[in-house]
């Protein structure tokens, strides 16, 4: 216990459990105060408990505070898989938002918003040189990009609405943590009279609040869409449908935007920092990168699309690598067992919380040679897809376990393909990614943890440099021709 507490202090809990992987094997059993917690550390484990025995082990713990209080239940995230929200909620996810079709619809938004941060750092010393404000920057536009499809409403600055909705979605998760409040260890004590439970009049107050921000934005959207407003967006086809997608009520809608604001905002800028991270560590990866990239985009003709993702496979390698090398939630949310789980001459009990140990796996040595390394030329002829990948019959063919496994795998990652790439592309083709002159060389991650373990906080060391003057008017010139061709919009998520 002693030393989960020191590892959470320096927030380096993947550390201590990849290092547990590595000496007690592929499952990991770990008593965390009342709660007994089951790592799984290798793919055959994964793929025999989260896939195969998925209707066993798609529960999630009871979290009275963060699942009941603060999101009312109605986050899909911390949703019992058993709970009729939770699979009519993924169905409205999947054909509403994170489809193929409605992942394509959502790059115009992603070629805008990124368009417009390289216009901004190229234009901005200051920004391109303060990694701080890079990181912020970075997080502007994922947070406008899944705005515009939520909501149909963009975040054209840096403010206090990302801080707003950043801090909502911090406060559920690390409600999740086990010890985090004394209910979730001692639920008898859910049944005081409420003056009696501070804990709950500030998560109830806070729904409320949250709540009333959706509600908000909703009846603009609901303006628009009265007036033929052409602006397309998760919520407005939920409010033009005839049967509200399957919604009792439409704020439970809103919601649920707001929701998925945070679940692919968030990790997808924490991919693309990571990726960051990976080309100032390793300059030599960052210069093939841009060989292949301007081996099709050209040097200076014009900026890198997504459509381009087919004609440079080195950027698909780079994507798995980031993936393997940082996955976004190291350890997994965890889920619960719904009877007794048997692999291996391993049993874990019903009720077990169960762990998808993402960094042991893509961090395992007799899994993928030197995995320290950031080499995307691991993965050098496999061009599968993320969903293509994680549908192998083969699971050590799998390239990385980032987005989870099984029925709660996040239902997000043709989205999270399509801005990666993006990203990965206009950043290298844009910039050189060099450490800041501050910089302790070599650099050690320790030195910048984030807010979830294993991945760079926002101090990393990190700065831009645009690689000439032609590239520069030319992200200008894209970036104003880019403002006249953006998708129409509601208007601002901040107003």
């Amino acid at each position: 216990m002693l030393d989960i507490l020191g590892a959470t202090r320096k927030g380096q809990q993947h550390l201590l459990f990849a290092k547990w992987a590595r000496a007690y094997g592929e499952i990991v059993r770990v008593q965390v105060g009342p709660f007994t917690e089951y790592f799984i550390n290798s793919d055959p484990a994964v793929k025999e408990i989260f896939d195969k025995q998925s209707s066993a082990t798609s529960e999630r713990p009871r979290w009275i505070v963060s699942n009941e209080q603060i999101c009312d239940q109605k986050n899909v995230l911390l949703l019992p898989a058993s709970h009729p929200r939770w699979k009519h909620q993924r169905k409205v996810i999947l054909q509403g938002m994170t489809s193929v079709s409605r992942a394509d619809a959502g790059l115009p938004y992603l070629h805008y918003e990124t368009a417009k941060f390289l216009h901004q750092v190229v234009n901005d010393a200051s920004l391109a040189n303060s990694s701080v404000s890079l990181f912020n920057a970075i997080g502007r536009y994922t947070y406008s990009t899944f705005a515009c499809q939520t909501f149909g409403m963009d975040l054209p600055n840096d403010d206090s609405t990302i801080d707003y909705i950043f801090k909502s979605g911090l406060e559920q998760i690390l409600g999740t943590l086990p010890g985090a409040h004394i209910v979730d260890i001692l639920p008898i004590l859910d049944n005081l009279p409420l003056f009696l439970k501070p804990w709950e009049q500030k998560a109830r107050a806070l729904f409320q609040d949250n709540l009333r921000w959706c509600l908000k934005r909703m009846r603009r959207v609901e303006a628009a869409v009265n007036n033929l407003d052409p602006s397309d967006s998760f919520l407005a086809r939920v409010l033009q449908d005839e049967k509200k997608m399957g919604f009792e009520d439409t704020s439970e809608a809103a919601y649920l935007a707001f929701m998925l604001i945070i679940g692919a905002a968030d990790t997808s800028k924490m991919s693309t920092w990571s990726f960051l991270e990976a080309m100032m560590q390793f300059p030599d990866v960052q210069e093939v990168a841009r060989k292949h990239i301007e081996a099709v985009v050209g040097t200076d003709d014009r900026l890198p699309v997504y459509a381009d993702l087919e004609n440079i496979p080195y950027v698909r390698y780079l994507m798995k690598e980031v993936w393997r090398w940082r996955p976004p939630v190291a350890l997994g949310h965890p889920h619960t067992s719904k009877k007794d789980i048997t692999y291996g001459g391993y049993r874990i009990p019903k009720g077990a919380r169960i762990h998808l140990n993402a960094w042991a796996i893509g961090h395992d040595p007799t899994r993928h040679q030197d995995p320290e390394r950031f080499w995307p030329e691991r993965f050098e002829g496999d061009l599968t897809t993320s969903e293509e990948s994680k549908n192998a019959s083969d699971v050590k063919k799998r390239d990385h376990f980032a987005f989870g496994s099984g029925r709660r795998i996040c239902p997000g990652y043709h989205i999270a393909e399509r801005s990666l790439a993006i990203a990965i592309m206009r950043l290298v083709w844009a910039f050189e990614i060099v450490p800041a002159p501050h910089a302790k060389l070599p650099l050690n991650p320790q030195d910048y943890p984030g807010e979830m373990p294993g991945n760079p906080g926002e101090h990393m060391p990190v700065m831009l440099k645009v690689r000439s003057e032609a590239k520069r008017k030319l992200i200008n010139d894209e970036f104003r021709r880019a403002e006249t061709e953006r998708p129409p919009i509601v208007g601002h998520l901040n107003e």
